[in-house]
């Protein structure tokens, strides 16, 4: 098994009455004995990791289950009215979600993201490292950002959210500074303070959370267009605009250099050249410089 086709796995998730193939499956790096212990009860699983040496990944197991529940119908003035009638929980694989180790972290630092309850956390990482261990990376970055690429307006047809930009991708980073630490350092222009400090990057949700641990997660927003900062109500570089939707923060930073890179191996399109975003930003960068010189 490769870490892709583990991965795709984890997108069948929830699994209603599974089968033994199915078990097997999803906790490849488990005896028979093992999974036959594991079937027993409720359970939460460590399952290998994708990314990150020293994290793993949780699966939890819901045996079936049947009893009796009562429901409330009505009341009397002195008595209330119940239903009282079988309830059924078939066998489950239930989602995922995931967690660290002290050594994923080369550092040290501890984000409180581990738990110790969970089973076969060992076995996990013995898997991972014997069949993608040399696609495995340690955790050496400082900070997480997700980077919300918005584009035009949502159709007239989706009344709840007319006029409001819509989600086109979602950028994941991992920098080896703060965010808050580049945004106010004034030394170069914002994008290519933030292109020094990329570590990791993704589209994907699953190894985005792998990513970033316990960490806090910040949640700015770029043009799907040009690549710009997005105000409250627009783009700071080209004339994309839209209704506030009180989520934007506004920011005025393009996506640095290999961002749009990334973006576009994955085949987004742009319909603007952030170059067009890059010089923008520069020309007010050096115009602040000027100001701030001549006072």
């Amino acid at each position: 098994m490769t870490p892709e086709e583990y991965r795709l796995l984890l997108d069948e998730l929830p699994i209603e009455n599974p089968t033994a193939s199915d078990t097997a499956r999803v906790f490849p790096h488990l005896t028979k004995e093992q999974i036959a212990e594991v079937l027993t009860a409720d359970v939460d699983v460590a399952c290998p990791p994708l990314r990150i040496r020293g994290a793993y990944y949780v699966i939890t197991y819901l045996k079936e289950w049947k009893g009796l529940a009562v429901e409330s119908i009505g009341s009397t003035k002195t008595e209330e009215i119940v239903r009282v009638f079988t309830q059924h929980r078939p066998a489950r694989l239930s989602g995922y979600r995931t967690s660290r180790t002290r050594a994923s972290y080369t550092n040290g630092k501890f984000f409180r993201d581990s738990r110790s309850t969970d089973k076969y956390i060992g076995e996990a990482m013995s898997f991972a490292e014997a069949n993608w261990g040399d696609k495995l990376i340690c955790d050496d970055w400082i900070s997480t950002v997700s980077l919300e690429i918005q584009d035009s307006p949502c159709p007239a047809n989706d009344r709840r959210h007319l006029d409001y930009p819509r989600k086109k991708n979602t950028l994941f980073i991992t920098l080896n500074r703060e965010l808050t630490e580049i945004i106010n350092d004034h030394s170069k222009p914002g994008s290519e303070l933030l292109d020094d400090a990329v570590a990791q990057m993704t589209l994907d949700e699953v190894i985005s959370s792998e990513l970033n641990g316990g960490r806090y997660v910040g949640n700015w927003y770029n043009c799907a267009y040009c690549g710009g900062g997005l105000s409250i109500n627009g783009c700071t570089s080209c004339s994309f605009r839209f209704k506030d939707n009180d989520r934007q923060g506004g920011w005025s930073t393009p996506l640095s250099p290999k961002m749009v890179e990334f973006l576009r191996a994955s085949g987004h399109e742009f319909a603007i050249d952030p170059e067009i975003a890059w010089d923008n930003e520069r020309d007010a960068f050096f115009l602040r410089r000027v100001r701030r010189q001549s006072k």
